[in-house]
């Protein structure tokens, strides 16, 4: 049974929206990538390894893995934790002002917490998941 309303959400947050928004760092990032030093470099490694996973917890949604909850939750903690690192601590560009970054790290924090909790609550994602 594919998951339906929120769950497809949710499933397009992970498997679509975070895979968007690493090409947007990447490519606004390449060109100056050797100016910024290995931090950078690592940087944007850790995000791309952050973001596959959001994306493999996204397909495991999807297709109904009886463990995609759990990862789902372990993908929304890191990339809220990645969108709180890059307003804070980046080598990376960014265009955000300084007195935006509270606003958007508790907006960041919030949208993954609400997400963990409907995951957590929700009757369709335990009679689709721990039936199976």
């Amino acid at each position: 049974m594919r998951p339906r309303g929120w769950l497809v959400l949710l499933c397009g947050f992970l498997a679509v929206w975070q895979p968007s928004r690493l090409a947007a760092e990447v490519s606004a990032s390449l060109g100056s990538l050797g100016m910024r030093g290995p931090g950078a470099i690592v940087e944007l490694s850790a995000h791309a390894a952050i973001t596959a996973f959001a994306v493999a917890a996204g397909w495991a949604l999807w297709i109904g893995n009886p463990k995609a909850p759990v990862f789902a939750e372990i993908a929304l903690v890191a990339c809220a934790l990645v969108s709180v690192q890059t307003l804070y601590w980046t080598r990376l560009p960014e265009n955000t002002m300084p007195g935006d970054r509270l606003p958007l790290a508790i907006l960041a924090i919030a949208h993954a917490a609400a997400w963990i909790v409907y995951l957590r609550k929700s009757r369709r994602v335990r009679s689709l998941f721990l039936s199976a």
